[in-house]
C-alpha cells in the first residue's frame, strides 16, 4: 500500500511539473514575439533620409558591406512580401510601371508589373530584409507595419548584403521610411 501511495504522489508531482513547464513555454514564445515585433518597429523612420538613389542606380555597382540609401515602390512580384519574415521586394518606379498606373489594365494584382519585360523586372528590383542583432532574418512580416503594403513607396537605409552583385541586389535594412 505504501508503495502504491508513493507512486501516486510521484505521478501527481510529475504531472504538476509537466503542466508548469507547459505554461512557461507559451510565455517565452509570447516574449519572443514581442521582441521580434519591437525589432521590426525599431527600423521604422519618422523622416525620410536624404540622398536616396534609385534602384537602377544602386544596382550598377553594389559593394557588399557598403552603406546605401535607396527609394522604391513595393512592386515586382505577385507576392512581394515574404509571409512571416521581414523581407520585401522593392521595384524602381522610374523603370517599372505598376499596372495601377495603366488605365486600360484590369490586373487584379497591379503591383506584379506583369506588363513590363521580365528582364526589366529582374534588373530594376531589390530585395530588402531586416535582420536581428545576430544577423538572422526577423520572423515577422513587414506587410502592415506602419501601413506598408503593395504599391507603398519606401526609402530604405542599410548595407548591401554579402552576395549582392549587379544581377541581385540584397539590402540589410537598418531604416525604413514609409512615404505618405
Amino acid at each position: 500500500m505504501k508503495h502504491t501511495t508513493i507512486l501516486a504522489i510521484a505521478a501527481c508531482c510529475s504531472l504538476t511539473l509537466i503542466s508548469c513547464q507547459e505554461k512557461s513555454a507559451p510565455e517565452a514564445s509570447e516574449a519572443e514575439a514581442e521582441m521580434t515585433e519591437s525589432s521590426v518597429e525599431m527600423v521604422i523612420l519618422k523622416s525620410s533620409p536624404e540622398n536616396a538613389k534609385s534602384i537602377a542606380e544602386a544596382r550598377t555597382s553594389p559593394t557588399p558591406g557598403e552603406s546605401i540609401t535607396i527609394m522604391g515602390k513595393v512592386i515586382g512580384s505577385k507576392t512581394p512580401f515574404v509571409e512571416g519574415r521581414a523581407m520585401v521586394l522593392l521595384g524602381d518606379p522610374e523603370k517599372l510601371i505598376s499596372c495601377d498606373l495603366n488605365p486600360s489594365d484590369s490586373c487584379h494584382t497591379p503591383w506584379d508589373v506583369c506588363c513590363d519585360d521580365h528582364d526589366d523586372i529582374k534588373n530594376f528590383t531589390a530585395t530588402i530584409q531586416v535582420l536581428d542583432e545576430n544577423g538572422k532574418l526577423l520572423k515577422q512580416g513587414l506587410k502592415g507595419v506602419h501601413g506598408i503594403k503593395e504599391l507603398s513607396h519606401l526609402v530604405i537605409t542599410g548595407t548591401v548584403a554579402e552576395g549582392s552583385n549587379a544581377d541581385n541586389l540584397l539590402i540589410n535594412a537598418t531604416g525604413i521610411y514609409v512615404q505618405p
